[in-house]
C-alpha cells in the first residue's frame, strides 16, 4: 500500500485537506497545532473507467485502487524527522497556504506558498543533514580499517555536502549502491514530493503562485492548486449532489482525483485491471511492471505458474462493450508473455498453471 505523509506549517490547511480526500471528519481548528497525533485515513482512487467495465461485466463486487494518507503535526523547528508512525512514507504531500482568513492567524509563516516551500527544503535538508553527517564521521572511521566500507563512506560523504548546502537529495542521481548505502538513514529529502497550494475559493482562478512555485521546487515535484475548505465542504454532500456541484464549480472529480493523480505522476506509479463478473479490481504497480511480475500482485500462484497473459486498453474493452466482444474483435485483445511491460490502463487475463 502507498503511504501519504501531509506535511505543512500550522494552519496551512492540512488537516481540511485530509478530511476533503478521505471524506472523515478529523477535528481543525483556527489556532496552531491542532493535531496531535496523527491522523490515519484511505483515499479510494476515483476510477470512471473501472466502474464502466464493472457494469458491462455486471461484476457482484468493484475494487477500487487506494492510498493510506497519513495527516501528522504541523510542522515545528528541528521537528521534521521522526513524526508519525516508524516508516517512512512513500511521498509526502506538502501543505502551502495561500490564502488569507480573518478567523486564522497566519502565523510566522504568512501566506506565501512560495516562502513556505522555500522554508520546508531547507528544513528537510537540514534535518537529514545532521543525520547523514553524524553517519558520515562514524562511517569514515570504520572505512579506514575496512576497505569495503569506503564505497558507502563517499556516497554519505556527497550526500552531506549537497545537504549542507541545502540541496535535496533527489535531484542528484544516485546509484543502486549509493541508495543502499542511505537506507537506514532514511533521508527524508529524498522522498518524492507533491506541493499543493491551498487557495480560497475566490482565488483559484486567477492565483499565479503554481507558476511561482514551479521555479523554486525540484522539477519532478508536481505542483497543484485547490481550495481544502470549499472540498470539504462538497466531500460531506450526497454523492449524486457532490457530482453535480463539482461540475457547476468545475472542480472536475475532486480533490482526492487530483491528488491520487499528482501521487502517481511523482511516484511513477500506473492502473492495471482484471475484471470477470465475480470482481473487477484496479491495481496499481510502478511503471516498468512486468506481466509476470503484475500477475503476482494478483496472486502468488499466478506468478509462479504464469505461461502468458492476455492483454487490452481498458478503453477499448469498453468501447467493445466488454471482455468477451473485445477477444472476439480483430486486434484489440493481445497476447504477450511475462517480460512484457504493463502500460497504464491494461486490462490483464492471466493463464497460468500450478
Amino acid at each position: 500500500m502507498t503511504r501519504i505523509g501531509l506535511l505543512g506549517y500550522p494552519n496551512s490547511g492540512k488537516t481540511t485537506l485530509f478530511n476533503a480526500v478521505t471524506g472523515l471528519e478529523a477535528p481543525t481548528a483556527p489556532h496552531p497545532y491542532t493535531t496531535v497525533e496523527p491522523n490515519l485515513g484511505v483515499v479510494r482512487i476515483v476510477d470512471r473507467r473501472l466502474n464502466l467495465v464493472a457494469g458491462l461485466e455486471k461484476s457482484r463486487k468493484t475494487t477500487h485502487a487506494t492510498l493510506d494518507i497519513h495527516d501528522l503535526p504541523a510542522v515545528r523547528p528541528g521537528s521534521v524527522r521522526g513524526l508519525g508512525p516508524r516508516r517512512e512514507p512513500d511521498l509526502l504531500l506538502m501543505v502551502l497556504r495561500g490564502h488569507e482568513e480573518e478567523w486564522v492567524p497566519e502565523g510566522s509563516h504568512g501566506t506565501d506558498p512560495v516562502a513556505q516551500a522555500e522554508e520546508l527544503l531547507i528544513e528537510l535538508a537540514v534535518a537529514d543533514f545532521e543525520v547523514f553527517d553524524r553517519r558520515r564521521e562514524r562511517i569514515l572511521k570504520e572505512a579506514s580499517a575496512d576497505p569495503a566500507l569506503r564505497p558507502a563512506a563517499a556516497a554519505i560523504t556527497r550526500a552531506a555536502d549537497r545537504l549542507a548546502d541545502g540541496i535535496p537529495l533527489r535531484v542528484t542521481p544516485w546509484s543502486g549502491a549509493e541508495l543502499r548505502a542511505f537506507r537506514d538513514l532514511a533521508p527524508l529529502s529524498l522522498v518524492p514530493c507533491v506541493w499543493v497550494i491551498n487557495l480560497s475559493e475566490d482565488d483559484l482562478d486567477r492565483d499565479t503562485s503554481v507558476d511561482r512555485l514551479r521555479k523554486v521546487v525540484p522539477g519532478t515535484d508536481p505542483v497543484v492548486a485547490l481550495s481544502a475548505l470549499l472540498e470539504e465542504e462538497v466531500i460531506r454532500l450526497d454523492p449524486s449532489e457532490r457530482k453535480e456541484l463539482y461540475e457547476g464549480l468545475g472542480l472536475g472529480e475532486g480533490a482526492a482525483a487530483v491528488v491520487a493523480r499528482a501521487a502517481y505522476d511523482a511516484l511513477g506509479l500506473l492502473t492495471f485491471y482484471t475484471i470477470s463478473p465475480r470482481e473487477c479490481r484496479a491495481w496499481t504497480v510502478p511503471t516498468g511492471t512486468t506481466a509476470r511480475a503484475a500477475a503476482g500482485k494478483v496472486h502468488s500462484d499466478m506468478e509462479r505458474g504464469f505461461i502468458r497473459a492476455e492483454v487490452a486498453a481498458i478503453d477499448h474493452v469498453i468501447g467493445r462493450g466488454g471482455w468477451d466482444s473485445a477477444r472476439g474483435a480483430t486486434g484489440v485483445v493481445r497476447v504477450e508473455g511475462q517480460e512484457y511491460e504493463l502500460r497504464d490502463g491494461d486490462v490483464m487475463l492471466v493463464r497460468f498453471s500450478v
